[in-house]
């Protein structure tokens, strides 16, 4: 059963440079009113390699009747004697209204920046419609399966810092994802997240996103996790490969 989730995960997780997951962000165990969550991480190697990390990350939540709304900030710089081996950063702010059970309207701005991909900034405003079309078992019982559909457009501002000139771009984008969640027991949960964003006037020039993350409950206290993700960039603006992938396993450990 592992060895096939694991082929699952892998080989749903279709795909850029730039770009951020914003559906993992949602929360499903919100609470009414507000909270605010931060945390930040230094980090110092020294030796063989040599470098300094930073980490930035901070959440708000504001959670109505029917209306769920967040704000995320999250920044990243790593340095060695080289120069810098990371910079990048992200602000995301989204309001969701729920209409039915079935039917929910969201609206969204994002600001982001990252030097290693010349992106300079990269502003978007949007909209959309989400939609739960299917729904399966149930948690309590050990085994479900809850399928989200969003469609929606937004515009996309876009700035590179490039050699010999600028490139910047001013576009409507179409922006569509597709959520998955299942458990399969009391100890195995799955989860995927596919984006698809082609531009409205060249559907031919597109980007997908795609996250996937296996958990698989060992003991009480201790947890496996598998994540992949995929970017890929149907025309990225610098010379680099149109695709970027990570795979992640490791260990939770979670106490009472």
């Amino acid at each position: 059963m592992m060895l096939i989730l694991a082929c699952l995960l892998f080989f749903s997780s279709i795909p850029v440079h730039s770009q951020v997951n914003t559906e993992k962000l949602r929360r499903s165990d919100a609470i009414k009113g507000v909270a605010f969550t931060s945390g930040f991480t230094l980090g110092l190697q020294k030796g063989n390699s040599d470098f300094v990390s930073a980490a930035v990350a901070a959440r708000v939540d504001w959670v109505r009747s029917r209306n769920d709304n967040f704000l995320v900030l999250q920044y990243d710089f790593m340095e060695s004697d080289a120069g810098k081996i990371a910079n990048k950063g992200f602000l995301h702010l989204r309001s969701m209204w729920e209409v039915s059970a079935l039917l929910s309207l969201e609206g969204f701005t994002q600001f982001e920046f990252n030097e290693f991909t010349s992106l300079t900034d990269r502003e978007l405003l949007g909209g959309g419609i989400r939609l739960h079309f299917l729904a399966v078992g149930d948690d309590s019982a050990g085994a479900s399966l809850n399928a989200y559909l969003g469609v929606g457009a937004m515009f996309e501002h876009e700035h590179y810092t490039t050699h010999p000139s600028d490139v910047v771009y001013d576009r409507l984008r179409s922006t569509n994802y597709l959520t998955l969640n299942s458990t399969f027991d009391s100890r195995t949960a799955l989860r995927i997240i596919a984006y698809y964003q082609p531009l409205l006037q060249r559907i031919g020039d597109y980007r997908l996103i795609s996250d996937a993350s296996l958990e698989f409950r060992l003991t009480t206290a201790l947890t496996f996790t598998l994540t992949t993700s995929y970017r890929y960039n149907s025309n990225p603006v610098l010379n680099v490969r149109q695709y970027d992938l990570h795979i992640r396993n490791g260990l939770r450990i979670t106490l009472p």
